[in-house]
């Protein structure tokens, strides 16, 4: 039975990966910083078991006592958009992931997956594969790209399974409360109407749930070392989600198209092809979207409430 460690457990992503595992019947073992609010993982944190990170180190050694074989890293410094370019905030990230690699060699650790980002491969427009070059544009881009070559390195040398997975674009229950979907709602609900940019930026959404599950089978099926997308293969524009959500919270809301202009150089179609990952792991079918998103506004009209 596998026991996995999962680091940033208690953020939006480690939050329902951690459960679906527990679903599954394997263990987890939750590392935190003492601060950390668990309040992503009510109803499911007795079931882990967990240790907190401390300025002394002592969790390193509390780590030596406990066996697991796979290592979920999904914990990171400077995610805010006002910190990716913050360097030596970036930088923290690679004194952790040492400490991790070297407590998995330690553990005896049969597989390390670490959640990348399509941050790596900069601006592109359009649905690309692993082959894409990547192309750091800021700090946060650059310290994931200086990350990826420590942690295949280090497995390299010391037999241990590594997974790259490099993230694209994710809703569900639980997001930070300033992401797009709860700021949205909320605004629909105390607002007559909002600006926007003309809308036409297609992204590919996956569903959070879809996402563990996913997981799920990345952690308990062999696969090959090596750099994988995650990513939704259906892309849809912005403006399409945005008026599904204001059809279903608030249908009188305006929603001010074209009042905004872009960014500079925006990028106009980003999507991920999966197809690398699920050659090994078999397909898996996606949540319908309509069943996902109205799951994800009820969510938030509830906790809103």
């Amino acid at each position: 039975m596998n026991k996995v460690l999962i680091t940033g457990i208690t953020g939006f992503l480690g939050s329902h990966i951690a459960e679906n595992l527990i679903a599954s019947n394997i263990t987890v073992i939750g590392l935190k910083r003492k601060n950390s609010d668990t309040w992503r993982c009510k109803g499911f944190e007795d079931a882990v078991q967990w240790i907190d990170i401390d300025e002394e180190g002592l969790y390193v050694k509390e780590l030596s006592s406990i066996s697991f074989d796979t290592v979920i890293h999904g914990a990171w410094i400077g995610v805010e958009s006002d910190l990716r370019d913050n360097w030596s905030e970036q930088s923290k990230n690679i004194f952790f992931l040492l400490s991790l690699l070297q407590i998995s060699k330690n553990a005896g650790v049969r597989k390390f997956i670490f959640l990348g980002s399509q941050a790596e491969y900069g601006s592109f427009n359009g649905k690309i594969n692993e082959d894409y070059p990547s192309n750091a544009l800021n700090a946060y881009a650059g310290v994931k790209l200086a990350c990826l070559e420590l942690v295949k390195t280090f497995c390299l040398t010391n037999n241990i399974n590594w997974i790259w997975l490099r993230l694209f674009s994710f809703f569900g229950e639980k997001e930070n409360s300033n992401w797009l979907i709860p700021s949205l709602i909320r605004t629909m609900k105390v607002e007559k109407q909002m600006d926007f940019t003309k809308g036409e930026q297609k992204y590919a959404y996956l569903y959070v749930k879809d996402f563990a599950v996913i997981m799920n089978y990345v952690i308990t099926n062999s696969i090959q070392s090596g750099i994988y997308n995650i990513s939704s293969n259906e892309s849809r524009t912005i403006k399409s989600l945005i008026e599904e959500i204001r059809d279903y919270v608030n249908p009188n809301f305006v929603l001010n198209f074209g009042a905004l202009p872009y960014r500079e150089n925006q990028s106009m179609h980003m999507e991920g092809d999966s197809g690398k990952l699920f050659s090994q792991i078999g397909k898996i079918t996606p949540t319908d979207f309509r069943k996902a998103l109205v799951n994800t506004l009820e969510y938030y009209i509830k906790t809103n409430s």
